[in-house]
């Protein structure tokens, strides 16, 4: 019997997509070396903790302070050139970095000034990558769209690490931000090289009808088209309640438990890595199962992220609580896949970056904010209590979720000309709809 070829998804043969998503499998291996990189290169400096985390901020705050403005300026230009700038700009960041680590010449205001250039252009690159997926992709192909791009990412984090580890012993830190800056060229190139999309035309009406409006007005109506969607703000909602309590708990406390109790930095590793590994798999659950509603599909597999936290608090073995990490590595990367085929399918391409900038904004903003209290809560109260907190409300959230009517039925949509559009001008949730 012949050996059978392994299929290649649908999604791949639009050779737009396909170029997207190979630049951006390199770029996002690239940033996962870069956040080993960088803190072996600020330990170089003879700097400490505390001039790392500034060096980390950097790269996050302009995302923070401008992902709306980017959502904005995404709606209104041709999203492939203005992403092409943002991987040339993210380029020179890394290259000037790595240039400066490697000659000897860098230094923390050097590195911190350059972080704030990255996290620039990553600012306008988040939201105007969610719109362009769904203006290139086919409504019908947008989960397996982004069931690949969640499992490249899983797995460049998985593997981004040791990669990092391999660079810096052989070579140095500076040769990392080299490696990540090369990812970048690549990235702007494979975009280069995409030609625009039929689907473009839906979204240039819409731009030449709103060129002169101001950037208020934009935002004005980016969020009336954010909060006219049940579905979509409670969901969002739920993601700050998992950046402000649950994440920050398993990333501050975790390794504290896995110290005082599971036996050091060996258990914690091992815990990390079910975690990748069931980020992976749920990767791939998400690429293969397409469910009818998109979001009922992740009420449970979310909630099950609860049994790690809970485990941590006992503390249970390490077996155990690696075990229930890979359980919610699953569930937290179907969500992501099935969140985001949601957006892009039932927000209309004219506000998509718009919608999306909120989106990332409401999830990612609090997550700063739990990272720096959770441990001074953890010490005025007790560690297990504030993880037994954060689990409980993950296992019930299920239920909560499914009482919000408008994403429990929230349908996938075909591949009928115009179908994402008509869904989301001729059905709006109102704000006031009963959940």
């Amino acid at each position: 019997m012949g050996r059978r070829r392994a299929r290649i998804p649908e999604v791949l043969h639009n050779r737009n997509f396909a170029l997207y998503y190979t630049g951006q499998s390199l770029s996002i291996l690239g940033d996962a070396i870069v956040a080993v990189a960088l803190a072996f290169a600020v330990l170089d400096l003879g700097r400490g903790a505390g001039a790392l985390g500034l060096v980390l901020a950097a790269g996050i705050a302009p995302g923070v302070l401008l992902v709306l403005v980017g959502g904005v300026v995404a709606d209104r230009i041709e999203r492939r050139r203005l992403m092409v700038v943002c991987d040339l700009v993210r380029f020179g960041s890394q290259a000037a970095q790595g240039v400066l680590l490697w000659t000897g010449h860098a230094t923390l205001l050097s590195l911190v000034l350059l972080q704030l250039v990255w996290g620039t252009a990553a600012a306008f690159f988040r939201p105007t990558s969610t719109g362009l997926v769904a203006e290139w992709v086919e409504p019908d192909r947008l989960q397996q769209a982004n069931g690949l791009v969640g499992l490249s990412d899983n797995l460049a984090y998985t593997v981004g690490p040791a990669v990092a580890g391999v660079l810096i012993a052989v070579l140095s830190p500076g040769a990392a931000l080299l490696a990540d800056a090369l990812t970048f060229a690549a990235s702007a190139v494979a975009l280069s090289l995409a030609r625009p999309a039929v689907r473009t035309a839906v979204r240039a009406a819409g731009d030449s009808a709103s060129a002169s409006a101001s950037v208020l007005r934009g935002l004005a109506e980016g969020w009336q088209e954010f909060r006219s969607r049940t579905w979509l703000w409670s969901m969002v909602l739920w993601a700050a309640t998992f950046h402000l309590l649950a994440l920050p708990s398993v990333l501050v406390l975790g390794p504290a438990v896995a110290k005082s109790d599971l036996g050091g930095a060996s258990a914690w590793a091992a815990i990390a890595a079910c975690s990748g590994l069931g980020a992976v798999v749920g990767g791939v659950i998400a690429l293969r199962y397409r469910p009818r509603f998109l979001l009922r599909a992740t009420f449970v597999p979310l909630g099950l992220y609860g049994l790690q936290l809970v485990a941590l608090a006992v503390p249970a073995r390490t077996a155990v609580v690696a075990g229930a990490a890979l359980v919610g590595g699953v569930g937290v990367a179907m969500f992501n896949v099935y969140f985001y085929t949601a957006l892009q399918q039932h927000i209309p391409l004219p506000v998509m970056s718009r919608v999306a900038s909120y989106e990332w904004l409401g999830s990612i903003a609090l997550l700063p904010v739990g990272q720096a209290l959770v441990g001074p809560v953890a010490a005025a109260t007790s560690v297990p209590g504030v993880l037994l907190v954060a689990g409980g409300w993950m296992l019930v959230s299920p239920v909560v979720l499914y009482l919000i009517r408008s994403a429990r039925n929230l349908r996938a949509l075909d591949d009928s000309p115009g179908a994402a559009e008509a869904d989301a001008d001729a059905t709006p949730v109102p704000a006031g709809e009963p959940v």
